[in-house]
């Protein structure tokens, strides 16, 4: 999980629908589980056309992510940069390597 800067604009761009402490409340919940761990990240690659998109990226390589599960398009371009390296794969592949075929 990256750092809370993130966790607070992610909870911001989606609008939670049952407002600002229901936001607070989940998020406390997930900051809690047992598989998660906090990533502060230090270095901003840019390595997307979305700026958005850049912080799912730097936290990845912070924590030294094995992969980046999206369909979103704009995550082609990582295939084709070799430092540093992120592999993104899709829902399918994902379902495969946790046995959920």
């Amino acid at each position: 999980m990256c750092d809370n800067r993130y966790i607070g604009r992610i909870c911001r761009n989606y609008r939670l629908p049952y407002g600002q402490l229901a936001s607070e409340s989940v998020l406390l919940v997930l900051e809690n589980l047992p598989n998660i761990e906090l990533v502060k990240t230090y270095c901003k690659f840019n390595m997307l056309k979305d700026e958005d998109d850049n912080k799912f990226v730097d936290c990845a390589i912070a924590c030294n992510a094995s992969f980046i599960v999206s369909h979103d398009r704009d995550f082609r371009i990582l295939k084709s940069i070799k430092f540093p390296s992120v592999e993104v794969i899709d829902i399918v592949k994902f379902k495969q390597l946790l046995n959920l075929n």
